[in-house]
């Protein structure tokens, strides 16, 4: 199907208000931007001689017009990511980025979302003596245990302990990932660096790398080295970069979850160095977010109206010369002092023979001094629209 035959057809139905679900979605569950055509680079266009078609196109509402945005993930699959319970995989080994992650989450978000859940979970090898004591596999247990027990209920947490030489024994990102896709976690969170600490170049551990490349769910990566840096009982700073496409949606969405009320989210995309102030791809960009800002205080919909107590920016920062898109994300975020830098990532990358993590997320991850949280998104299809959108209390209520 062409790209105009699909928005023709698509404009011939009427869009669901926010908080509406779409009967036409409900009966065949087809993805609304199935049948558009993918992007044509800038050379494709003047080869062709015509305009350049939409590119993942998905419907929002805005008002009584249907208009058509990319890089919009539709309502009903974005309340049902923001109304799905938080369950957290903590990773550790004994560093000290680790343990951090493991007391953000036990003394800050266990403590405020009384239904979210952790797994923590080591991989041990007997054969490593040169351990620190405090590192071993007995020690790390009776920490985690003591840690996880004086936080929370034994009901909302679990330990994992796991023996890379045994049995079922691979390489750690191996069976990171494997126990991800098992149990299907929201988030894993984990050290940026290893028990060896920082390195003169800021290079990914090959666990980290692996989850990041292979893992199905976000990532949160910590750097700061004691709690004492984290915004566990203060106002948190998150710095989301975005761009107009579905990745950049979700790294928002996930900021919104990870965020508690008073937090503040900063939305930023970069311009070029000689891009025009206002050109039509930065006011499409900035429609498209004062729409979702609005859609969280409008009271149009319960699951949106929760976050509301947020406070949300959008920024355009323009690069210094001869500063890349990266160098111009960490300048922001150390201005604003951010506790968290939220990128995307797509999987369906990998179908088109790159990466899931592009050239700038990964930039981004190495260059900041700041934690990072990586948001995985795959486009939705018709089993993932029933196993996430179904399941959701809102689908619940609407779908019965």
């Amino acid at each position: 199907v062409s790209t105009g035959l699909a928005v023709k057809d698509a404009l011939s139905h009427r869009l669901p208000a926010m908080g509406e679900h779409s009967l036409a979605a409900t009966a065949d569950h087809r993805d609304v931007h199935h049948g558009l055509s993918r992007p044509v680079s800038r050379a494709e266009e003047r080869e062709e001689g015509g305009d350049r078609p939409a590119s993942k196109l998905t419907w929002k509402p805005d008002g009584d017009e249907l208009r058509i945005t990319a890089g919009w993930i539709d309502v009903p699959v974005c309340e049902a990511v923001l109304s799905q319970n938080l369950q957290f995989l903590c990773c550790v080994d004994g560093s000290a980025t680790s343990m951090t992650a493991l007391d953000y989450l036990a003394d800050g978000v266990l403590q405020r979302d009384r239904v979210a859940t952790c797994e923590v979970m080591h991989l041990y090898d007997e054969s490593k003596t040169w351990l620190p004591p405090s590192c071993t596999r007995t020690a790390l247990h009776n920490h985690c245990e003591h840690k996880m027990a004086s936080s929370v209920s034994s009901k909302r947490y679990s330990l994992v302990w796991k023996d890379r030489k045994g049995k079922d024994g691979k390489k750690a990102g191996v069976m990171i990932c494997d126990h991800i896709l098992a149990k299907k976690p929201n988030f894993v969170c984990m050290g940026f660096y290893g028990l060896k600490g920082r390195k003169a170049q800021s290079v990914l551990a090959s666990q980290v790398m692996q989850v990041l490349s292979s893992a199905a769910c976000s990532a949160v990566l910590f750097k700061d080295e004691d709690i004492k840096m984290l915004p566990v009982r203060k106002k948190a700073v998150f710095v989301v970069s975005v761009s107009l496409n579905q990745a950049a949606t979700k790294a928002f969405l996930d900021a919104l979850r990870l965020s508690k009320p008073g937090d503040e989210i900063h939305v930023v995309y970069v311009k070029g160095y000689l891009e025009e102030d206002e050109s039509d791809y930065t006011a499409e960009l900035r429609e498209k977010y004062d729409s979702f800002f609005g859609g969280l205080t409008d009271g149009s919909s319960k699951i949106f109206q929760k976050f509301n107590d947020r406070h949300l920016e959008f920024h355009l920062i323009p690069k210094q010369r001869f500063e890349t898109t990266s160098q111009a994300v960490v300048r922001y975020a150390d201005m604003v002092d951010a506790d968290f830098i939220v990128v995307g990532t797509n999987s369906l990358r990998v179908g088109r023979g790159k990466d899931p993590v592009g050239s700038v997320s990964l930039q981004i991850i190495q260059e900041t001094e700041r934690n990072v949280v990586i948001s995985f998104w795959i486009n939705i299809s018709a089993k993932l629209f029933d196993a996430h959108v179904k399941e959701s209390g809102w689908a619940a209520s609407h779908l019965a």
